[in-house]
């Protein structure tokens, strides 16, 4: 892994503590418990790693969100019953698991079952050990070919992971793993994840012995990267993830939403979302490397109010359309020609005593605000 050993260690663990302090004060909880159904779902067909184009069902139940909300883009505890008590009970998410799997005639076609649950699966705080066991023999039995969920690696161990292959019989098992970025300081600090390279090693090596894919995200542009380091970062990243044999991968360019790090800095004028030309360029740079897709939800999703990554009004709908074909065929073809508006974007190094400063600079000046 791309890891440097920076050379003011003190600072940054300082701007690590002061980026989690903020990003766990801005986070919201509701007053009143929410629907016990699933907040969202969609379908739409998804490549494989494999090259295989297949029907998804993506659905994220109603729960008590993620045990570790530390990360400053991420605005999950808006939606669901973070905080409060009683907000994703064991019956409620089996319930609506079961009509989840309940097919109706109008439902479309689908093999793949995306799984969400606004966190950690295999975090017992967020479902217990027991539903974690029944929800696999509710998949099994429905028969559905391939389940998706996702969890930060600390909770991928093989007394839980075991189990819940066992229960789940022939259905094919894929965890996706939000590492990030493959750099110390971009994931750890900027990110603010709770993933060390070790944990996501491990995960991976239990995931081998069980037959179970790794699904991992990266993000393009995190908050207080600029444009060039983006760019530098994903590709790394790849190189990193290739070398321990990872085929498939989602690039998630970064959108930015009210209660988070990010929606500061993008009030503050210090921080904007990739350009989608940007994210078309990491694209270009990795994809004859990895199996990779882009998170087009995070392009233009409608599950909730973003600020979105953006290009001219000629032709960002065009980019995210290609994208979204991409995304099926896994063509280099079907990538958008250029435009007019596209900015020069200079590919640079990630240099973290630079980075370190300006975080530091950019973090100051939200707390003069009064953030």
């Amino acid at each position: 892994m791309p890891e440097h050993a920076s050379d003011t260690p003190i600072q940054v663990r300082d701007l690590r503590r002061r980026i989690g302090d903020l990003s766990l004060r801005l986070r919201t909880a509701g007053t009143q418990i929410k629907p016990a159904e699933p907040r969202f779902t969609d379908y739409d067909k998804i490549r494989l790693p494999g090259g295989e184009l297949v029907g998804r069902k993506k659905v994220i139940v109603m729960s008590g969100g993620c045990s570790v909300p530390t990360c400053t883009m991420c605005p999950f505890t808006n939606f669901n019953n973070y905080g409060l008590d009683d907000g994703s009970s064991s019956e409620s998410l089996l319930d609506q698991v079961r009509r989840t799997l309940t097919r109706t005639q109008d439902e479309p076609a689908y093999e793949v079952l995306s799984l969400y649950n606004d966190g950690s699966f295999f975090a017992p705080k967020e479902i217990p050990r027991d539903v974690q066991v029944e929800i696999a023999r509710l998949v099994a039995a429905a028969g559905v070919k391939h389940l998706v969920v996702e969890s930060l690696p600390q909770f991928v161990t093989e007394p839980v992971l075991a189990p819940f292959v066992k229960a789940l019989g022939g259905v094919r098992l894929e965890i996706g793993i939000g590492l990030q970025s493959a750099d110390e300081l971009v994931r750890e600090t900027l990110v603010n994840t709770r993933i060390s390279q070790k944990s996501f090693e491990r995960a991976l090596s239990v995931m081998a012995g069980l037959g179970v894919d790794p699904k991992i995200y990266l993000l393009i542009k995190p908050p207080f990267l600029s444009e060039g380091e983006a760019v530098t970062d994903v590709v790394k990243s790849v190189d990193y993830l290739t070398g321990l044999g990872v085929r498939g991968m989602t690039l998630c360019p970064t959108r930015v939403s009210r209660h988070t790090v990010a929606w500061e800095l993008w009030q503050a004028g210090q921080y904007t979302p990739p350009n989608l030309w940007t994210v078309v360029e990491a694209v270009r740079r990795v994809h004859e490397r990895l199996a990779v897709r882009v998170a087009c939800v995070n392009l233009r999703g409608t599950d909730f109010e973003s600020v979105f990554p953006d290009a001219c009004p000629a032709c960002a709908d065009k980019v995210v359309d290609a994208l979204m074909r991409f995304g099926e065929s896994g063509d280099a073809g079907d990538l958008p020609a250029d435009c007019s508006c596209r900015p020069p974007l200079k590919v640079t190094a990630l240099d973290h005593a630079a980075i370190t400063a300006r975080a530091a600079q950019q973090l100051n000046a939200l707390e003069r605000a009064g953030v």
